[in-house]
C-alpha cells in the first residue's frame, strides 16, 4: 500500500513542537521523580594486601589507628540510585591498598591514597565529590623476633606467703615476633597464674604476655607458643650468713682494718633438704694486693647460690653483693706508762706486800691510724706477774701489756722494773 507523502509532511512543525514537548515533559518527570541529589556515607578505613609487606618483612604498627579513622564521602547520583545504594548490604568503602607500595626502611612513615569503592550491586553511576581523607599516614617497620626468659608469677595469699611460692615455667623461654619498636620495648615476658587452692607441685598453664619497663602491657606480639606451664610449690625459708675474705697483702705501711658486706645475710627459700645443708654463703676472696685505699667488689648473687636455693626479697637489694676491705695507713705511737699505774694483777702471792720502784716507762705501739690516734695512755694495762716469785728484791721483772684492739707492740728490747717482795 503507498503512503501518501503528503501525509507525513502535512503540519510537520506541529508534529515537531509536539515531539520536543514531549520529551520535554518526560525529562520533567524523572527529575520531579528521580532527581540529582548529593549524598554523604560515613565508613571506616579498610587496609588491604598487607600480606605483600609481610612478605617482604615488614608489619603496619599503627593499624588500629588507622582503621579507628572515619572517612566522610560525599556522593552525587539520582535519587533512586542513592537510595539503593543505602539499602546495600555492601556499603561504601574507604581502602588503603598496600600491595604495590615499594618501601625502604628508613624510619619515616609512608604515604598512601585513600581509595574509594562504590559496590558494583548498585548499576549506577555516582560521582564522587569529595573525601574527608585523602590519604594516610603508614608506620611500617621490619618484622623481627626476639627470645626472651619467661617469669612466672604466682597470684597466691598474702605477700608473706606469696614470697615462699617457687614457680617454674615451661618453657622457660619464648621466641616473641612484631614490629621492630614493639620487640625494642620489652622489658619482661611474663606468664601469670592463679593459684587460689594451692598444693605443692601444683600446674597451672598461662598465656605470655610482653610488657614495657613501666609494666605496661604490649600489644601486637605474638610468640613461638600459646601456652605456658608453670609448677608451683611452696618452699621452706632460713636466713644466711655471706662471707668473703681477702687475698694478698696491702702495700708496705697498710693495713686492712675490717671486712664489710652489704648484705651480710639473705633470707633463703628452697626446698627443706637443700636449706637444711645450707649454712653459709661464700663469695670469692677479694684481692688486696698492693692497696693503698679500700678495695670494693660486687657479686651478683644469684651466681653463688646452690641449685634450688633462691633469695626472698626485693630484686633492687639482693641482686648484688658489695664486699668492701677497708684498708688503712699505719701509724705509731709512743707513750710514758706511770709505775704507778703498773698492778700487779693479783699476782702476788698471799701475806706478802709487792712494792715497785718509781720509775716509769715507755713503749711504742703500732696500728692502723684512725685506731692509734684515739689510743691515750690509760688505756694500755700495764701489769707484772708475781706468782713465782718468793720474798725478796729483784730488778729483772718483765712488764707486760694488754692493748687496745688493733693495736700491737712494737717489737723491741723486753722492758724489765724493779720489784720487792716483803
Amino acid at each position: 500500500m503507498m503512503i501518501n507523502s503528503s501525509k507525513l509532511t502535512k503540519d510537520i512543525g506541529w508534529k515537531l513542537l509536539s515531539l520536543v514537548i514531549a520529551v520535554g515533559l518526560w525529562f520533567t518527570v524523572i527529575n520531579t521523580e528521580n532527581p540529582l541529589e548529593m549524598r554523604s556515607y560515613t565508613t571506616t578505613i579498610q587496609i588491604q594486601n598487607q600480606e605483600s609487606l609481610f612478605e617482604r618483612g615488614y608489619v603496619v604498627v599503627n593499624e588500629d589507628e588507622l582503621t579507628a579513622l572515619r572517612v566522610t564521602v560525599k556522593l552525587r547520583g539520582q535519587r533512586l540510585a542513592l537510595d539503593n545504594l543505602s539499602k546495600s548490604s555492601t556499603k561504601v568503602q574507604a581502602i588503603v591498598d598496600l600491595e604495590n607500595v615499594i618501601y625502604s626502611y628508613d624510619g619515616n612513615p609512608i604515604t598512601v591514597p585513600v581509595s574509594i569503592v562504590i559496590p558494583s550491586v548498585v548499576n549506577n553511576s555516582f560521582e564522587i565529590l569529595s573525601k574527608s581523607i585523602q590519604s594516610v599516614s603508614i608506620d611500617l617497620q621490619p618484622y623481627v623476633n626476639e627470645d626472651f626468659e619467661i617469669q612466672p608469677v604466682v597470684e597466691h595469699g598474702t605477700e608473706e606467703s606469696q614470697e615462699l611460692i617457687n614457680a617454674v615455667a615451661s618453657p622457660a623461654s619464648v621466641t616473641a615476633y612484631g614490629a621492630k619498636s614493639i620487640i625494642n620495648s620489652i622489658a619482661s615476658v611474663k606468664a601469670v597464674v592463679n593459684a587460689t587452692d594451692l598444693t605443692d607441685n601444683t600446674v597451672l598453664t598461662a598465656v605470655p604476655v610482653a610488657y614495657d619497663t613501666d609494666g605496661k602491657e604490649l600489644k601486637n606480639v605474638t610468640f613461638s607458643v600459646n601456652e605456658i606451664s608453670v609448677k608451683v610449690s611452696m618452699d621452706d625459708m632460713k636466713s644466711v650468713k655471706l662471707i668473703s675474705g681477702v687475698e694478698g697483702d696491702p702495700a708496705d705501711g697498710y693495713s686492712i682494718s675490717g671486712i664489710y658486706l652489704s648484705p651480710d645475710n639473705i633470707d633463703a627459700a628452697g626446698e627443706v633438704n637443700a636449706l637444711k645443708s645450707l649454712q653459709q654463703i661464700e663469695l670469692p676472696n677479694v684481692d688486696v694486693s698492693g692497696a693503698t685505699s679500700n678495695v670494693t667488689k660486687q657479686y651478683e648473687l644469684s651466681d653463688y647460690l646452690p641449685d634450688g636455693i633462691r633469695v626472698i626479697g626485693s630484686e633492687d637489694t639482693i641482686k648484688y653483693v658489695t664486699v668492701t676491705i677497708m684498708v688503712e695507713k699505719n701509724a705509731e705511737k709512743t707513750f710514758t706508762i706511770s709505775s704507778d699505774s703498773i698492778t700487779d694483777n693479783g699476782t702476788t702471792p698471799e701475806g706478802m706486800i709487792a712494792q715497785i720502784d718509781k720509775e716509769n716507762i715507755n713503749i711504742t705501739i703500732s696500728g692502723i691510724q684512725s685506731v692509734i690516734n684515739n689510743i691515750t695512755a690509760d688505756d694500755i694495762k700495764a701489769y707484772v706477774d708475781l706468782s713465782k716469785y718468793s720474798e725478796g728484791t729483784y730488778d729483772n721483772v718483765q712488764v707486760q701489756f694488754d692493748l687496745p684492739d688493733g693495736a700491737a707492740l712494737v717489737q723491741g728490747n723486753p722492758i724489765y722494773i724493779t720489784v720487792t717482795l716483803s
